[in-house]
């Protein structure tokens, strides 16, 4: 696993770039096992992009047919969208069978791969990657850490919090020394979806959010950002999206 690099200045200057910055969001892989038997889709729950517009960026779906050196000369940042469940560690490749171990259905391989590279195609050249409950465990996972392949096998009984469609609101304690959430008073509830969660935070990183069982809810490092939770499904959005956003900007 690579270490998560340091930042770097943005390629593109305030002079090469619309008021409205373009976001790169990456959608789910349903290789004929859901939508439709036998065709192949990528899809998006709409509220990532709708988060963003309200936020003042100018969203753009990526997909794996599209060259990585294009979505980065197109986006100015990342976000990874939720998806399936993932293999306990991507240290190597996942052994054939992997999924019957995951709690839900697990994402595609294909997803799994392509958004690993783009992934570190944008941490290393400095442009911010916002990892959204999926996206967080992927980014942990690329960068060395550890997960919990499934909360229900917890020896100690905690929350739930939901997955496979169903959102579950519980609060949020976030760390006060936090760089991204510093000053933030979070909502009551947050919303989460996930049957997975971080076990061992990869190097570099920190923990800056958790429930109140103790999952950790959010990871940082420099210009790489991860939350569990849904904020473009609760009221937290505009402050998520808002402030990662006024990140991009500064550059």
């Amino acid at each position: 696993m690579a270490d998560p690099p340091p930042p770097v200045a943005h390629p593109l200057s305030t002079s090469t770039r619309s008021t409205a910055p373009v976001i790169g969001i990456t959608p789910s892989h349903d290789p004929g096992r859901k939508l439709r038997a036998g065709s192949d889709y990528w899809y998006l729950n709409r509220n990532y992009t709708r988060a963003l517009a309200r936020a003042g960026a100018a969203p753009l779906v990526l997909c794996a047919d599209t060259p990585i050196e294009v979505c980065l000369q197109q986006c100015a940042g990342l976000v990874l969208s939720g998806g399936g469940d993932l293999p306990e560690s991507l240290a190597s490749e996942p052994e054939e069978g992997w999924q019957n171990d995951v709690p839900g259905e697990a994402e595609s391989l294909e997803r799994i791969r392509w958004e690993r590279a783009l992934l570190q195609a944008f941490a290393e050249r400095g442009r911010p990657v916002l990892g959204v409950c999926f996206g967080m465990q992927l980014m942990n996972l690329h960068f060395g850490g550890q997960l919990l392949i499934d909360l229900s096998r917890r020896t100690q009984r905690g929350l739930d919090h939901g997955g496979g469609g169903t959102s579950v609101p519980h609060a949020l304690r976030v760390a006060s020394d936090s760089r991204f959430f510093q000053g933030w008073s979070p909502p009551p509830t947050v919303s989460s979806s996930h049957r997975q969660a971080v076990a061992q935070v990869a190097p570099g990183f920190v923990a800056s959010a958790w429930a109140p069982d103790g999952v950790i809810e959010a990871i940082e490092h420099e210009h790489l950002l991860g939350v569990e939770w849904h904020p473009e499904s609760d009221e937290s959005a505009s402050f998520v999206y808002g402030r990662w956003l006024q990140r991009i900007l500064k550059n």
